[in-house]
């Protein structure tokens, strides 16, 4: 799995989330939840310049509720419009069918979890399809990280 703070530099391509100041030696990773212990999940960081993080602290900058704002539109960018979809099917039902290119990203972060190949591509000279094909399309199952996200962030 990707390192949380490195997933959280890339959802805003190196940027700070609120006000978009590209320098890597003025940003930092801001928790949105400051309660102890400290939740080091993907979806807690986020990335903001030292201007931006010192302001929201001493209450003169963006609210909490306006960084949660951001980041839940950063989670969705991340983890993609069909990647989103999928993982809601999952929620509601045993499972989803999908293309495997369109959900490793979410297997990668832990929220889903492969199940089995359904579908191959195969050449006409294959002997065997399964061990020799391609997986086109495969059978993938939420796992309780994926749960607690869409909970959490009120997307399922």
């Amino acid at each position: 799995m990707p390192q949380t703070d490195e997933m959280a530099y890339l959802e805003t391509e190196g940027a700070c989330a609120n006000c978009g100041f590209k320098d890597s030696r003025a940003l930092t990773i801001h928790h949105l939840d400051h309660t102890p212990p400290k939740d080091e999940s993907y979806d807690s960081k986020l990335v903001l310049c030292h201007n931006c993080h010192q302001c929201h602290h001493q209450g003169k900058g963006p609210s909490s509720e306006e960084l949660e704002t951001i980041k839940k539109r950063l989670i969705v960018k991340t983890l993609t419009s069909q990647g989103l979809n999928a993982m809601k099917i999952a929620y509601r039902r045993a499972g989803v069918s999908a293309s495997p290119f369109l959900v490793n990203h979410l297997i990668e972060y832990g929220y889903l979890q492969h199940h089995e190949n359904t579908t191959w591509h195969v050449e006409n000279d294959v002997d065997d399809p399964i061990k020799d094909g391609i997986p086109t399309e495969a059978f993938y199952v939420i796992s309780e990280k994926g749960r607690d996200l869409l909970k959490k962030w009120k997307l399922k």
